[in-house]
Parts: C-alpha cells; sequence; structure tokens
C-alpha cells in the first residue's frame, strides 16, 4: 500500500507542482485548495499532511493545532509550508512536526516527505 498524503495548498501552481512530484515518487495524493473539515482527515487516514499556513478560508497553523489536540489525528506528521519569515516559531507554537519554507524545490519537498 502506498503512502497516503494530503496536500492542502491554495496557491494552484504550487499545489499542482506538489502532487504531481509526489504522485511520481509512488504516494497517493489527495490534492486540496481550501481548508477542510476534521473529519476529512480522520476518514481518509493520510499519513502525513503537507499544510500552507495561509489558505483561502483558514490559517492551517490553526488547523494543525486542532489535529494535533484531536486523539484521532495526533500522531499523523504535519508539517507547515510557507514562505512566512517566522515558519519556525510558527510551526512550534501549533505543533507542527517539520516544516518546508517555500520557495522549495522538488528535491527539497521529497526528502521533507520522506523524513516523515
Amino acid at each position: 500500500m502506498n503512502k497516503r498524503i494530503v496536500v492542502l495548498e491554495d496557491e494552484k501552481a504550487i499545489l499542482d507542482l506538489m502532487e504531481i512530484a509526489l504522485e511520481e515518487e509512488g504516494y497517493d495524493v489527495i490534492a486540496i485548495n481550501h481548508h477542510e473539515p476534521m473529519e476529512y482527515f480522520i476518514d481518509f487516514a493520510p499519513q502525513i499532511i503537507l499544510l500552507d499556513v495561509r489558505l483561502s478560508n483558514g490559517y492551517g497553523n490553526i488547523l494543525c493545532e486542532n489535529l494535533k489536540s484531536n486523539p484521532l489525528t495526533s500522531k499523523i506528521p504535519v508539517i507547515l509550508v510557507s514562505g512566512a519569515n517566522n515558519l519556525v516559531t510558527i510551526a512550534n507554537e501549533c505543533k507542527a512536526d517539520g516544516y518546508l519554507s517555500k520557495p522549495f524545490s522538488v528535491d527539497e519537498l521529497l526528502t521533507c516527505v520522506k523524513r516523515y
């Protein structure tokens, strides 16, 4: 069974790049360009979540806090993806497992995902 990854990114070009790169590596990818309710992550049961900090209809860091505080999703690695200058602080505050700074290369993306 391939590792399931959820990617939440509001910028379509970046979302498409991430989806294609991860699928070419054999991952099952669900690419979403907006905030989803908690039940979605419980039902899909991803092995990793790549989460943009600023989504069109919400904030990824708040979603990360919610995921990490829920016993059903707290063990899923969440990687924040952002161009924010204070990404390390944001990731620490919301208990993200890691972060990926924009802009990033495909190699950096794949290395980050493989780490988790």
